[in-house]
Formats: structure tokens, C-alpha cells, sequence
């Protein structure tokens, strides 16, 4: 009989990127999704798992209750979800035919834009180079970036500190979010805030990101004195226990 057909092979790069990074995937069905939760467990999971969670109210994975009772957390996992969409880049990148042109579409691409989130061909790139010459937007070469680990394409592309768009049809679009909704404590791109009547008020996400890190910096530290009073406590719980055990002793020895 005919051999079946083994499945084509991974670029190596592409394999460590799945293997490394399983822990930014839904910890329910452990696929990529643009639409990820975080849960006050901190658990995250995705939004079709947890549409599909039963019984509605508890985390699938640990059974702690959720304050929301419609069962779908209001945080959006922004990390994870930004991660997954950078990795995305480079796995385009790692594949051996190489990603086209994000404009023109028939070209291969040379050259990716980190601030456009766009491939561009040699010709997109010349038109790209005019139409923002007076920007500092950092292109590098796909060849250059191939030969990076994913580890170091992730550090390269930090600096942006880019939070993606979560809407489902902007999700593959690069569409960068500039405007926080305090109302339903969601990032927005700029179009999501237009279009959609129903978000406000709003603010620039810069501001929301300090607040979020002032917020952390007081949770961190109320954190640390509760560690430091549950290591006393605990020190003090030993010492009680080795008194006991020796009294133990004593009495035996009688």
C-alpha cells in the first residue's frame, strides 16, 4: 500500500516557540486565542471556554468561585494576549517560505516595521520609508530578525510596549491600543472607541497604566508585610512544636 503522508515539517524555531510558551495559552483547551481572561484565581482561559464553563460562577480549572455572575471575567489577560500576537510575528518570520508583503500582498517581504506591525517588500518599504520620514519608525530586516531566537525577538519588541486591539476582527491586524474604557476596563484602538457608542468614559491608556502600577506597587507591599507576619507566625509555630516534642520526651523519660 501507499505510505500515508507525513505531516510537513516545523521550522525549528517554530517548534521552541511552541514548546516554550505553552503557559500564555488558555489552561482549558491550550489553544491561542485573542479573546484571554484572567480570572481572580489568576487563572486564564479563553472566552469560548469559559462561555462554554459549566457550572456557570467557577473557574474550570480550580472550582474557585467568580465574582461576576454572568461567569466571564471582566479583565482581559493584555499580557498574554500581546505576547501571543508578537509571537505570531515570528513564527511568519521562522516559516521557511518567509511572510509576504502586508500591503501589496504579492511580494515577499524584506523588512518588518515594528511600530506599523507591517511586512513590507523592497518597493512598500521605499514608499513607507517617504511617507514616515519624519518619524523614527524601526524597521529591521526579516533575514535579521529570522536569525534571532524567540526569546530575543520578544526582548527586541518590547520596547514598544504595545497593547493590541482584543476586538475578534482587529486580532490579526496589529491594531495598537491607545484608549482605556474605565467603564468595562478594556484597551481600545482608536477605532473600537469611535464606532462603539456604548464605551465610555475614557481615558489615555498611559494614565490607566500608571494607576495599574501604583496599584501593584501597594498590593506588592502589603504583600511583603503579610509575608513577613506569616514567617514570624510561622517561626513562632516551630518553636512551639519543638517545645512540645521535647515536653514529650520528658514525659516519656518519666
Amino acid at each position: 500500500g501507499t505510505p500515508p503522508c507525513s505531516p510537513p515539517s516545523r521550522p525549528p524555531a517554530v517548534v521552541v516557540v511552541e514548546k516554550d510558551f505553552q503557559f500564555i495559552l488558555c489552561e482549558r483547551c491550550r489553544q491561542e486565542s485573542p479573546n484571554l481572561k484572567l480570572l481572580t484565581c489568576l487563572h486564564t482561559l479563553c472566552l469560548n471556554c469559559l462561555s462554554e464553563n459549566k457550572p456557570i460562577g467557577q473557574c474550570p480549572v480550580c472550582r474557585t468561585a467568580m465574582p461576576q455572575a454572568s461567569g466571564i471575567p471582566d479583565m482581559d489577560n493584555l499580557l498574554f494576549t500581546n505576547l501571543q500576537a508578537r509571537l505570531s510575528v515570528y513564527k511568519k518570520i521562522s516559516n521557511s517560505g518567509g511572510p509576504s508583503c502586508s500591503r501589496c500582498q504579492g511580494e515577499t517581504a524584506a523588512v518588518w516595521c515594528s511600530e506599523c506591525e507591517d511586512f513590507l517588500c523592497t518597493k512598500c518599504f521605499e514608499d513607507h520609508q517617504w511617507f514616515f520620514k519624519k518619524r523614527n519608525h524601526e524597521a529591521k530586516r526579516v533575514e535579521e530578525l529570522r536569525a534571532e531566537s524567540a526569546h530575543q525577538f520578544l526582548e527586541d519588541t518590547k520596547k514598544s510596549c504595545n497593547l493590541f486591539c482584543s476586538s475578534p476582527g482587529h486580532a490579526d491586524q496589529g491594531h495598537i491600543s491607545s484608549i482605556y474604557c474605565t467603564k468595562c476596563k478594556k484597551a481600545l484602538c482608536c477605532s473600537c472607541a469611535l464606532l462603539d457608542s456604548q464605551h465610555a468614559p475614557f481615558c489615555d491608556i498611559r494614565s490607566e497604566t500608571r494607576r495599574r502600577q501604583e496599584e501593584l506597587g501597594t498590593i506588592s507591599r502589603r504583600l511583603k508585610e503579610k509575608r513577613s507576619l506569616f514567617e514570624a507566625t510561622y517561626a513562632a509555630l516551630q518553636d512551639e512544636a519543638a517545645r512540645l516534642e521535647r515536653a514529650q520526651r520528658e514525659m516519656r523519660e518519666l
